[in-house]
């Protein structure tokens, strides 16, 4: 009977190496894989990390706007560094640009028009290759002129601190308070976004969920984003919300339940041609 049990034992043992060998690729190819949004042919917009034209392109005006007394404040961006027509010869499904001073999304944002798959950038990348972390995305839901009631973007919460991760710094009040701003590039328009809410969330389809067309749920959903029932929000004081608002809604994983998502959003304040 011993005999008959060791090449069971030889097999089981051979299949445990091999998924440690499968986990270990895995977890190498997850932490060594290319940051698309970060290399030199996507170039980022903020104006400090552009250097060798920062210092002449024409930065956005800076000006003070308010949402209800909120003041903000516009910082300078080297918007001659994201050019469209490039980028849609890389990908004709790229159709914005996502800029949020004092993190590290900097990033092409796409929405699969071309196949009407709406997770297909959930893991590819802008060339629409398989990658792990994906694209900053929006559904065919939202229309790229990002004229909706309530527009949302997702990204992946990586562990090496790329796409969307670096918004769970927004769970600490202090860094909540003092970056407060969202650009989202087009190729006509820079929008600017004011934060005003962020919160732990569950993981239901927000815009299937809420009919944002009808006035009573978005006024409905406005105060939910005002008042979030979670235990790490952050509310801007002062923010009214109307039915004219336009809300720019970013979504990532959290690190806890699977069930729930991370939401920073940010409310429409300025939009001017490029």
């Amino acid at each position: 009977m011993k005999k008959n049990k060791k090449p069971l034992w030889i097999a089981i043992l051979c299949v445990c190496i091999a998924v440690v060998i499968g986990v270990g690729v895995y977890l190498f190819r997850y932490f060594t894989q290319k940051d698309i949004g970060r290399d030199d042919i996507l170039p980022t917009v903020a104006a400090s990390e552009a250097p060798t034209q920062a210092a002449t392109a024409a930065p956005a005006p800076v000006e003070e706007g308010t949402v209800s007394d909120q003041k903000f404040e516009m910082k300078p961006l080297d918007i001659d560094q994201v050019n469209f027509d490039e980028l849609m010869k890389i990908n004709s499904d790229i159709y914005a640009w996502i800029y949020i001073p004092g993190t590290g999304v900097d990033y092409p944002v796409a929405r699969a028009e071309s196949n009407g798959d709406d997770s297909f950038y959930l893991e590819h990348n802008i060339y629409k290759q398989y990658q792990f972390s994906g694209t900053i995305y929006s559904e065919i839901k939202n229309n790229p002129d990002l004229h909706d009631r309530v527009t949302v973007l997702y990204g992946h919460n990586m562990l090496n601190g790329s796409m969307f991760a670096s918004l769970h710094n927004y769970e600490d009040p202090s860094f909540f308070d003092e970056y407060n701003t969202i650009y989202m590039l087009t190729k006509d328009k820079v929008l600017t976004y004011l934060v005003y809410s962020a919160y732990t969330y569950d993981d239901r389809h927000i815009l299937n969920t809420f009919n944002m067309n009808d006035d009573t749920i978005f006024q409905e959903y406005l105060n939910l984003t005002l008042a979030p029932y979670s235990y790490n929000e952050n509310v801007r004081e002062g923010v009214e919300l109307n039915l004219d608002s336009r809300i720019l809604t970013l979504s990532t994983c959290t690190n806890g339940a699977a069930s729930t998502r991370y939401l920073v959003q940010g409310v429409l304040v300025d939009e001017r041609d490029r």
